[in-house]
């Protein structure tokens, strides 16, 4: 992030003191000169505004991320525990059925030996 910030720093001082340099090679006037300083610091005074703001930005979007990844992480582990306890109840509601078919085969035979 610091790389983009450096290569957009130099990128915006070096299309700002283009103009300046070819400006001042131009006109021998020391006044103009001082008027080419003033504006080339005013440009650059703009991009460090403008880089500060993404940098801000930036930054917020970072925490914001960072904030929504512990968000999922917690849901992350109570979707975990959920799915235990359901793979539990599952099992136990195997278990009985297993004991209601039995306890159901064994009333009907105890009705069959009955009614003989």
């Amino acid at each position: 992030m610091r790389a983009l910030q450096t290569c957009a720093l130099i990128l915006a001082l070096s299309s700002a003191a283009l103009p300046a340099m070819a400006q001042q090679s131009i006109t021998a006037d020391p006044a103009a000169a001082s008027v080419d300083y003033v504006a080339l610091r005013e440009g650059l005074a703009n991009s460090n505004k403008a880089l500060t703001s993404d940098v801000v930005a930036q930054r917020a979007i970072v925490k914001r991320n960072q904030d929504l990844l512990k968000e999922a992480q917690k849901l992350d582990a109570a979707n975990k525990k959920l799915i235990a306890e359901k793979q539990k109840l599952t099992e136990e509601n195997a278990n009985l059925e297993k004991q209601r078919a039995a306890l159901a085969a064994s009333q009907s035979d105890t009705v069959a030996a009955t009614s003989k």
